[in-house]
């Protein structure tokens, strides 16, 4: 798998984008990045690679929704080991597209915000099959150091993935089309924020407890030392 898209910032040394090259940030968001920290595709899209020959068949391409999400419950699959029935999860299990070939497109998938701008942790950017919803842009600067306005897009900016890769046009907001999709962005995106309301989540005050405490312990495994 790849790191989360090209770095700008390196220039000759931070990778290429490939066909997704985040054009509305260029072109109408003021410049700036649209590669790695970004929600463009340009910023966690990335290639994977799956080996295991007598097993998975050589040579062929997927394009199917993936995400990192799905390697513990593949993982667990093919050791035969039953998921906990204790909590819920986002990933599933992507086995057929290995071993079978199957094609996974519909699909709904959430990009939290990495911190160009916007709120870190915030689900900015919401995949819809081949459409895309982007909430936040701006606030990463590119190669010769510009940087775009950041700037919050309620309704969203919402992309056909399928014609457009580079998100260059996004969808007309006054399109029957556009408005069937927002509401499915929106209610997608009120069923995770329910759902990990509701699910089985840490409730341990990270101030107070010594286990999870910062340290400086080059014989603890949980300490780092900087500095």
């Amino acid at each position: 798998m790849g790191d989360n898209g090209p770095w700008a910032v390196k220039c000759e040394y931070g990778g290429s984008q490939g066909p997704y090259l985040g054009s509305w940030q260029h072109e109408k968001g003021g410049g700036g990045s649209s590669a790695k920290k970004t929600l463009w595709e340009g910023g966690h899209r990335e290639p994977s690679f799956a080996y295991w020959p007598g097993h998975i068949p050589a040579g062929h391409v997927s394009n199917s929704l993936l995400s990192t999400l799905d390697v513990f419950p593949t993982i667990a699959s093919l050791a035969r080991v039953a998921m906990p029935t204790d909590r819920r999860f986002d990933g599933i299990d992507v086995t057929d597209v290995l071993f079978n070939e199957t094609e996974i497109r519909d699909r709904v998938l959430f990009h939290p915000n990495s911190g160009a701008s916007g709120i870190i942790g915030q689900l900015d950017a919401v995949r819809l099959g081949n459409y895309k919803a982007i909430y936040q842009t701006g606030g990463e600067p590119d190669c010769g150091g510009t940087t775009g306005p950041s700037k919050r897009h309620d309704p969203p900016l919402i992309f056909d993935l399928l014609q457009d890769p580079s998100e260059k046009t996004p969808l007309d907001q006054d399109t029957a089309a556009y408005k069937a999709l927002y509401f499915g962005v929106e209610s997608a995106l009120e069923y995770i924020k329910e759902d990990i309301r509701g699910d089985n989540t840490s409730i341990a005050d990270y101030s107070l407890d010594p286990s999870a405490k910062p340290c400086c312990n080059a014989n603890h495994v949980a300490c780092r030392c900087y500095g």
